[in-house]
């Protein structure tokens, strides 16, 4: 009887080992990672209003890097942000991906700067391999908008301010030398208000705010030209043409 017995635990003792080694065989390997070097290559600078430059993008810290794709476990990957190392590295779990970059944050502080967004081509990365991955930028993707001040205007005014709003972010510019960035709303235009000092001698009076929109387009500069009527001093704000320059 005790044989018995003792055979029967060796039988449930077997089978609870093949049921852990068969458990172990069908869950998962941990995830191996691996190593992306980012390069933004392509990136279509504005250098004035007549050229541009393509450039690569030295300064990786006001980009904002996702990454969408598969693990090599099979787990689905949408729009994790990475952890960009300074010198432009970051960690993944290996497997299938394409990698994202954006700079819209960065695109909108202050006056603002060029609006830069890209995605690379789908590539595979190993386990414990380093691997260079390039984004081209290409054009950007908001405006420039700039002033300028026709004789007309000068002759009879002083001191412009031009305040240009999208709904959420409104900007002044009161210098010919001076420029700011938009991403575009939805309208496709811009609201923007002038006001400013009659010129000293001039028949004109300080002019009450002068209010309107103006249409402006992604990867464009547009100049507001402020212009005034030689009778009646009545300002009109006019852009070159439709648009006077591209980024790219």
């Amino acid at each position: 009887m005790k044989k018995i017995h003792t055979i029967l635990l060796l039988c449930a003792a077997a089978l609870l080992l093949s049921a852990c080694q068969q458990d172990n065989a069908e869950q998962p390997h941990p995830e191996g990672t691996a190593t992306i070097r980012l390069a933004l290559a392509g990136a279509q600078l504005f250098t004035d209003l007549q050229t541009r430059a393509e450039e690569p993008v030295a300064d990786l810290s006001k980009y904002v890097f996702t990454i969408s794709g598969t693990t090599i476990s099979g787990a689905v990957v949408t729009d994790l942000t990475l952890d960009v190392a300074p010198e432009g590295t970051a960690q993944v779990n290996a497997g299938t991906y394409t990698l994202t970059a954006n700079n819209r944050e960065e695109a909108n502080r202050g006056q603002g700067r060029p609006w830069y967004y890209g995605t690379s081509e789908a590539f595979t990365i190993n386990i414990n391999e380093t691997r260079t991955v390039d984004i081209a930028l290409g054009k950007p993707r908001n405006a420039r908008i700039t002033m300028a001040v026709d004789p007309s205007f000068s002759s009879l005014y002083e001191n412009p301010v031009l305040t240009l709003s999208d709904g959420t972010r409104s900007i002044t510019l009161n210098s010919t030398d001076q420029e700011c960035y938009f991403i575009i709303p939805a309208s496709g235009a811009l609201a923007y208000t002038i006001t400013a000092s009659a010129l000293p001698g001039s028949h004109a009076t300080d002019m009450p705010q002068s209010s309107g929109y103006v249409e402006v387009q992604a990867g464009y500069n547009t100049t507001i030209t402020l212009k005034a009527n030689p009778a009646s001093g009545v300002i009109i704000p006019v852009t070159q043409g439709d648009y006077s320059g591209t980024f790219d």
